[in-house]
């Protein structure tokens, strides 16, 4: 595949890969950066298998949520066009409905076009790159040795590192833009407590 073929593949799957903030970021090994690939280009559709499983994941993350980090943002966009977007759930909490997040989640993972082949040019495309020179703490080894697991499933979801996991909580859900508009113009006014 030439260098032209997978640009533009990457155009038409829209996803930008962070790789400045992960070059600064040492939490972010070659797993996290394959999620983010994975759910920019195939949405949150494989965390809702049905709508039970999907309330019962939810309810339990959502009872074990602490409150947000310092300078946590309510929304990640998975892309330059902010067509999906992680919604994280310690901000979320303070001002949202967790009825109204699971429906919007549940219509997300329905409505968007997962692209099983723009995942394999993105994750191609970042093979590439971090062949040519490490990126913070993904390197081509750590490339190769994921690639080599997860090929030969289909290239299945994944799980983050132990590493980010340990460093940032995660806990979001994957939405369209569509639904986690719904919900921020839903939230409830932020009780601002003045300091004396």
């Amino acid at each position: 595949m030439t260098g032209a073929t997978i640009l533009t593949l990457l155009l038409f799957a829209n996803v930008t890969l962070p790789l400045e903030t992960w070059r600064g970021d040492g939490n972010v090994e070659i797993e996290d950066a394959y999620k983010w690939a994975y759910q920019a280009t195939r949405g949150g559709e494989h965390g809702a298998p049905s709508r039970a499983e999907a309330a019962k994941w939810l309810d339990q993350e959502w009872a074990n949520l602490e409150e947000p980090f310092y300078k946590e943002k309510l929304m990640e966009p998975l892309g330059p066009d902010g067509e999906i977007v992680r919604l994280n759930l310690r901000v979320y909490k303070k001002r949202g409905s967790k009825e109204k997040l699971l429906d919007a989640f549940l219509a997300s993972a329905k409505t968007f076009k997962a692209d099983p082949a723009a995942f394999v040019a993105v994750w191609n495309e970042l093979g590439e790159t971090v062949r040519k020179a490490r990126v913070g703490r993904l390197s081509y080894a750590a490339w190769k040795r994921l690639d080599d697991q997860m090929k030969p499933l289909g290239y299945p979801p994944a799980h983050h590192s132990k590493t980010y996991e340990r460093a940032y909580m995660p806990a979001y859900r994957v939405l369209t833009s569509e639904e986690a508009a719904k919900l921020v113009a839903d939230l409830k006014p932020e009780v601002i407590v003045p300091e004396y």
